[in-house]
Order: structure tokens, then C-alpha cells, then sequence
């Protein structure tokens, strides 16, 4: 991994770290620094969990944002489909809410989604456990409301980041969509530091938030 250095002459203020995670170390997690100007500090792809972690204890961001299912489906005590929780079923209330809103969030516990959310939630709660504040977010979701192209148009998102105000995108090589999306995660960590997020599930450990729609 290749960390760049944060710029030196960066304004003071709290930092937010969006994370695109993965669902295991063989596929690139995109990791995001911003700043409240809404610059970049990182923008880059880790594999491992102690990359992740290292990334956090490096830059200390105020909260750290993640792509990931963070929270079993209520009633569920895990994710073994022959256990008798099972039958709470594969999606938590907020994948219908926002399935309600026009979205369409895989089911947590849909078999190519387990991976992502056991590993989501143990990164949760170690993060946690070290002090920080862990949301989760929906970039797809942060994108239909900021009124930006999703990662299926990478230059598109790019240039909709921009429009935004993120600042610090690499312009001499193109960014994976893993980064584009963890740019995204960062900006609403950004925006959930300036009060400018709805917490779709209230009262969670790790509530998922969007912004708030102008």
C-alpha cells in the first residue's frame, strides 16, 4: 500500500475516513481522507483489515464512514442459515426503508453479501472499540441525492465529485470505482460532522446515514 503524506499546508479540522470495504483481503477496499475544506488527504486501495486500521490510527479521522452492512438483520444472532434465528429472514429494517425510498440495497444476508457483513461488523466494533465513531453509509444512495453519476459511470462520478466540492481527485491517473465510492463515503462523513445526514435507522450502534436532501 502507498499512503500519501497529508498536504502540509491542509487547514486544522476534523477529518472523516470513508472505507469501500470488501469482502475479504483478495479484493481492493478503497480508502478516503477529507478534510471539512473537502480535500483530499488519501485516496487509495488497502486489502487487509490492519491496512484499514493503520489508515485510522495514521490520519484519527472524527468518524469513519463505511460501505458495508454493519448490523445483523434484527433478531438474528448470526449469519448460519440453519440456525433457528434464521427465521428473522436476510434483511434488516433499514434495507426496507430504504428499498421503500427507491433504493435497492442488497439483503445483508444474501450469500454473496455474508462475507461482507460479518467482516463489516467485526471492523465496526473494533474501530469503535479504539475510540472512533463508525457510521455506515450507502454510496449509491449518498449519489442518487447528491444528484451525481453512480461508479457504473467511474468518469462520470468523477467529474460529479468534483461538482460537489471534493477536491484532490487525481487527475494524472483514474481512480478505481473502489476509491470513487469511498470518496463518496467520506463526503457524507464530512457532511455527518456538519449536522448535514439523517440517520435512516436511529438509535443503531452504527446508525447508515445520507445526506440530507437540498
Amino acid at each position: 500500500m502507498s499512503v500519501s503524506k497529508p498536504a502540509a499546508a491542509s487547514p486544522p479540522g476534523p477529518l472523516a475516513l470513508g472505507i469501500d470495504l470488501r469482502s475479504g483481503p483478495r479484493y481492493p477496499t478503497g480508502v478516503a481522507v477529507l478534510g471539512p475544506d473537502r480535500r483530499l488527504r488519501l485516496l487509495d486501495t488497502v486489502r487487509t483489515d490492519e491496512e484499514v486500521e493503520d489508515v485510522a490510527q495514521r490520519f484519527e479521522p472524527a468518524v469513519v464512514a463505511i460501505d458495508a452492512p454493519l448490523a445483523l438483520p434484527e433478531g438474528r444472532c448470526c449469519a448460519d442459515p440453519t440456525c433457528e434465528c434464521a427465521r428473522h429472514g436476510i434483511m434488516r429494517e433499514v434495507d426496507r426503508q430504504c428499498a421503500a425510498m427507491g433504493y435497492r440495497p442488497y439483503p445483508t444476508l444474501i450469500p454473496s453479501m455474508v462475507g461482507l457483513t460479518l467482516r463489516g461488523i467485526a471492523l465496526g466494533e473494533r474501530l469503535r472499540t479504539r475510540g472512533f465513531e463508525v457510521v455506515e453509509v450507502y454510496p449509491g444512495m449518498a449519489q442518487d441525492i447528491l444528484g451525481i453519476p453512480r461508479k457504473r459511470d467511474r468518469d462520470g462520478l468523477r467529474r460529479g465529485l468534483r461538482r460537489v466540492g471534493v477536491r484532490g481527485i487525481p487527475r494524472k491517473r483514474r481512480p478505481t470505482h473502489d476509491e470513487l465510492d469511498a470518496a463518496t463515503a467520506a463526503l457524507v462523513g464530512v457532511l455527518h460532522l456538519e449536522g448535514r445526514t439523517e440517520a435512516i435507522n436511529p438509535g443503531a450502534v452504527s446508525p447508515l446515514v445520507a445526506p440530507v436532501a437540498s
